[in-house]
């Protein structure tokens, strides 16, 4: 059980805001080099705040930006090699995986055939997460890591949706990973156009009313994939698009559908049906888009990330994620300038994200609280033990009502403090905290029930770059020695970043 007055010191630390100076201060260099590691990674390994110290933490972000140039440990590799379904591209999944059709006369599947398509399925999102775990601890890529988790999170595809559960790791690796560090532009139509996306937003059926297969349907058109770019994908989740532009953008994206190849610029599962779509010219924010297939809704997004709702929406949306719950308003504005500016060049966003006076305050280092993710990757990384199996804390996260690539709504989860720190979530997280203290994660010793050796709460604090506060370092007096290091770990000081 965890100490009662260690409980009790953390739910009242945590649920306030850490003390931050009244006016800016800048961080010392020394300080930078916690902060870059809290920020751009998962959090500092062993020995690893001592390197960024050596090399200067500037060297570390331009490093970070540039994950191209370095190479993956062979680890990580054979790790993921070992992973069948993260080698196939969508159409081999569903090939694979997919529904079958049903033999015999009968033309509809059986309730026993559909739940054991969905159990052989389940493999696909099993491996998804263990993949996303085994990047998140091995990867030198940090900074990639975290982003591409921030923008499977900002289009999400929960794999409870339809078939998105056999595309969710493809939905990560074709439409998102190669694009965080690139233009938005690109990431938004590959996302757009991925099959995972039109059957979670419905766009795959949806035929215009004035379409030779509209004609003979009675409600053929589908807004909710229009309505969720016009806001939660682009111009922000509190956007008020017109119902017109709706519509138009509806029926721009009229016949983007699933299926073999029709077009030229068809592939990957994704087909453009001209039999579902009308080719007049269709209104649009405040333009007019020329009728011309499926470039209609290439033109159409190339217009919706340019908008300055678009800038503004999702610079505000890194600068909480990279500096603050409630980042400054000028920060914000400058971001969104770099935007507009670069073209939506997001390593360019960034790099004047992680330049800016902002980011370096001592103001707001230290007052994110980490997701159940974060913080658990984080206790893997600075254990300075092997992880032999990454599966038990895919399950774990689950149990920390974070389960991977199955986040609610489309935004997915929430990025801040009080989506995480309730009182049953930190319950969870501090018994989780203890037994990770005392060696018991099952991904360090997987099958076996031999003891191990319990972790040690300085070293933890050494290589996290933490000094326990006055209350942290008498829970850790208090403590029983096989419960030091869990109390760390529960402590405010190993759940804020």
């Amino acid at each position: 059980m965890f100490p009662r007055r260690a409980v009790l010191c953390f739910v009242l630390a945590l649920a306030l805001c850490p003390a931050a100076p009244a006016g800016a201060e800048p961080l010392s260099q020394e300080a930078m080099a916690v902060h870059v590691l809290d920020r751009l990674s998962f959090g500092p390994y062993p020995g690893e705040i001592e390197r960024v110290r050596a090399m200067g933490w500037q060297v570390y972000v331009e490093e970070q930006l540039a994950p191209e140039k370095m190479a993956l440990p062979r680890a990580l590799t054979d790790r993921l090699a070992a992973l069948p379904t993260q080698s196939m591209d969508t159409v081999a999944l569903f090939r694979a995986y997919g529904p079958k059709p049903p033999g015999g006369p009968r033309k509809t599947p059986t309730l026993d055939e559909i739940n054991q398509a969905k159990e052989k399925a389940a493999v696909i999102q099993n491996e998804a997460a263990e993949a996303r775990l085994w990047r998140a601890i091995l990867s030198p890529r940090q900074l990639e890591e975290l982003l591409v988790g921030f923008w499977c999170n900002h289009f999400n595809v929960p794999a409870s949706k339809g078939l998105a559960h056999l595309w969710v790791g493809s939905f990560e690796r074709e439409a998102v990973r190669p694009h965080v560090l690139g233009r938005f532009e690109d990431m938004l139509l590959a996302a757009t156009r991925h099959p995972a996306m039109l059957i979670h937003l419905e766009n795959w059926l949806s035929a215009s009313p004035e379409s030779p297969a509209g004609k003979a349907l009675q409600r053929p058109l589908a807004e909710l994939h229009a309505r969720e770019l016009l806001s939660s994908h682009t111009m922000g989740a509190d956007a008020k698009p017109k119902a017109q532009d709706v519509q138009s953008l509806a029926l721009i994206l009229a016949g983007w559908t699933v299926g073999s190849p029709r077009t030229p610029q068809d592939g990957g599962g994704f087909t453009f049906d001209e039999r579902r779509h009308d080719m007049r010219d269709k209104p649009f924010l405040g333009q007019t888009v020329k009728g011309q297939g499926v470039a209609e809704g290439v033109e159409a997004l190339k217009l919706l990330a340019a908008r300055p709702e678009t800038a503004r929406s999702l610079a505000g949306k890194l600068a909480r994620f990279f500096v603050a719950d409630a980042p400054p308003r000028e920060l914000e504005e400058r971001l969104a300038k770099a935007w507009l500016d670069s073209g939506g060049d997001l390593r360019v966003v960034l790099g004047a994200l992680f330049a800016s006076p902002e980011f370096a305050d001592a103001r707001f280092a230290g007052t994110k609280f980490k997701n159940p993710e974060r913080w658990l990757v984080s206790v893997a990384r600075a254990a300075s033990r092997p992880v032999v199996e990454t599966r038990s804390l895919a399950e774990h996260l689950e149990w920390l009502d974070m389960p991977l690539y199955d986040a609610p709504g489309t935004s997915g989860f929430r990025d801040a403090q009080e989506a995480w720190l309730t009182a049953e979530g930190l319950l969870k997280r501090l018994n989780l905290a203890v037994q990770a203290g005392q060696g018991g994660l099952p991904c360090w010793s997987p099958g076996t029930w031999r003891a191990l050796e319990p972790l040690d709460a300085q070293t933890l604090a050494a290589v996290m770059g933490r000094t326990p506060s006055p209350d942290t370092a008498q829970a850790l007096r208090d403590a029983a020695p096989d419960l030091k290091a869990g109390v760390f770990l529960g402590s405010p000081e190993a759940q804020r970043h």
